[in-house]
């Protein structure tokens, strides 16, 4: 058995070695070279003496370092907390938790098994591929109930549980245990404790999560709404059939503002929205300063960004929002493998995208940025789409 998990740990590292440094468009890009395979011979010197996270944790590492958020490593979870976390502006809360947790919903966690949370984020930020912080906010809080990769990093005490301090009404601290259960069963725990709200109660933004792209005509405020949730199509309609559905829904309407709300718009195929963007930019009768806006994004990503970039630049919209998790100038055109006795999954990239000059802008910042509180979330409100109604 020991000789086994030797050869699958040797796989991966010889795959970072030999193979990675092959493929990728530009690996060197931003680490060294030497620094780049020191940390790889460092860790073939541990191996024997290493637990398997502790492991998992060094390798997530060493990929990050490249500096490259399409280059990353999936590795498989056996152990989680049964919780869910978002960050938002003010802390990470926990927004979702199993029913023998319900102490922490709604809290901002200041510490886990007595780390600070900046403390954590700092040590998180180094096994998580990123190339700016708001991508570093949209992916971290999805790994935070990975208790094995906290125990790896030396946060979490054992895989067992872990201590939540949250924030109390009087402002000082209360701790809280969480078991962790196996992988199998996170999502049931989740799902049976997740608050139901009916979707007319919900913000736009919030509704139809599943399906591609969708529209909404907001006939008091003279409004379409235009949800672009991933660049892929859909069976029953085509992103070009949709996009003149929609052209012709201006046409008919005659609305006053146009939103394309692609702030959880993770990437895809970028061409398929161009037709649109190319006939937005020459219908006089919406692509007009204050008319057309484009709600932006931690989640907005890979080719998401491209279509946000084109839309900026070819028409006369308005960012609204966060800044982009992708990054202007960036590696992109993602090729997988998956490596046979790990099971892990590799991502490289093989392509380079250079959109504008300062190759050091981390995001893609819209024109006027909001970002959402705990408070936004639990009273059901945008501040988003409150500023573009408003605008005037």
């Amino acid at each position: 058995m020991k000789k086994k998990a030797d050869q699958k740990w040797l796989e991966v590292l010889d795959f970072l070695q030999y193979e990675l440094p092959k493929r990728h468009k530009n690996l060197y890009f931003q680490t060294s070279e030497t620094n780049y395979l020191d940390q790889i011979q460092s860790l073939r010197n541990a191996l024997n003496r290493l637990e398997n996270p502790v492991i998992t944790a060094e390798i997530a590492k060493i990929v990050a370092s490249v500096g490259d958020a399409h280059t990353s490593i999936d590795i498989p979870v056996y152990y989680l907390c049964p919780l869910e976390f978002y960050w938002f502006k003010g802390g990470i809360y926990a927004i979702n938790t199993a029913k023998s947790d319900e102490v922490l919903r709604y809290q901002r966690i200041t510490h886990i098994d007595g780390m600070d949370i900046e403390s954590v984020i700092a040590k998180m930020s180094t096994m998580i591929s990123h190339e700016n912080h708001s991508y570093l906010k949209a992916m971290l809080p999805k790994y935070l109930p990975a208790i094995e990769f906290l125990y790896g990093l030396q946060i979490a005490q054992s895989v067992n549980g872990l201590t939540f301090t949250y924030e109390n009404e009087s402002g000082g601290g209360s701790e809280w245990f969480v078991p962790s259960c196996p992988f199998s069963e996170y999502h049931e725990q989740m799902n049976e404790n997740r608050v139901a709200l009916p979707s007319d109660k919900l913000p736009l933004f919030r509704k139809n999560p599943n399906r591609y792209y969708w529209m909404e005509y907001l006939q008091d405020a003279r409004t379409i709404y235009f949800k672009y949730n991933i660049c892929k199509e859909m069976e029953k309609e085509s992103v070009q059939a949709f996009g003149e559905r929609l052209l012709g829904g201006i046409r008919e309407n005659k609305p006053e503002k146009l939103v394309i709300d692609m702030r959880n718009n993770t990437g895809g195929n970028s061409t398929l929205l161009d037709p649109f963007i190319d006939a937005l930019a020459k219908c006089d009768q919406i692509n007009q300063q204050g008319k057309v806006f484009v709600i932006t994004g931690r989640d907005t990503f890979s080719s998401a960004l491209l279509n946000v970039f084109s839309l900026k630049n070819k028409t006369r919209a308005i960012l609204v929002g966060e800044p982009t998790g992708g990054k202007p100038n960036c590696y992109g055109e993602v090729l997988r493998v998956k490596l046979e006795q790990s099971g892990f999954r590799i991502s490289y990239s093989t392509k380079y995208y250079h959109l504008i000059e300062d190759d050091l802008m981390p995001s893609l910042y819209p024109d006027v940025q909001k970002e959402s509180t705990i408070q936004d979330y639990l009273e059901l409100s945008d501040p988003c789409m409150e500023y573009i109604l408003l605008f005037n």
